[in-house]
């Protein structure tokens, strides 16, 4: 289902539950970027080199998109943490009307990754504030984790392929919009 099939279905109320896999690019096709691949990740279409650091748009914020058509229930989850995103999905599938459930998919081979790493790679997206953790129910936020301090982005970053270009000034750029970005969502959380 395309992106305006899904807002239609979200907007009418269908009783339906649509469950992203977000391995940010698209993988099945050469590994391209998409609106989801993040800023400064490097892929065939959007290549780091001498005059580009990659992706140069910043991932479009889709459970946000889910959440501002007003439905019942969105979740983000990730495969790193199970019963998290089994208690989401049940709870996707329980509740009356459009429900949507945001997933983060590691990709060893987009990412550039070592595969023995897909768990540690969910965890620390999640630990590092790139990929929080949260429910909005009834236009309500919840933090479903929240960590008294996050873990640098480098941490995280530093595990790909795709972001082994990236300066340190980059870093700081990315590492202050998730700062930011994780700071507005606890905020409506509160």
């Amino acid at each position: 289902i395309g992106l305006q099939a899904l807002s239609g279905a979200l907007e009418r109320g269908h009783d339906l539950l649509y469950i992203c896999f977000d391995n940010e690019a698209y993988m099945n096709t050469g590994i391209q970027r998409s609106s989801a691949t993040p800023f400064g990740a490097s892929t065939t279409t959007s290549p780091a080199g001498k005059k580009s650091i990659g992706q140069r748009t910043w991932k479009k914020n889709m459970p946000a998109i889910a959440a501002a058509h007003g439905i019942p229930y969105v979740a983000t989850a990730c495969h790193s943490y199970p019963f998290d995103l089994m208690a989401k999905v049940k709870k996707g599938l329980e509740t009356p009307g459009p429900a949507y459930i945001h997933i983060l998919s590691v990709c060893p081979t987009g990412w550039r990754s070592a595969p023995d790493l897909s768990v540690r790679l969910g965890r620390l997206a999640v630990e590092t504030g790139v990929f929080p953790l949260y429910e909005v129910e009834g236009g309500k936020y919840r933090l479903s984790i929240d960590f008294p301090k996050l873990r640098p982005v480098e941490d995280y970053l530093s595990l790909q392929g795709r972001f082994r270009h990236l300066s340190p000034d980059t870093i700081k750029e990315i590492q202050d919009r998730v700062n930011r970005e994780y700071a507005q969502l606890k905020e409506k959380a509160e």
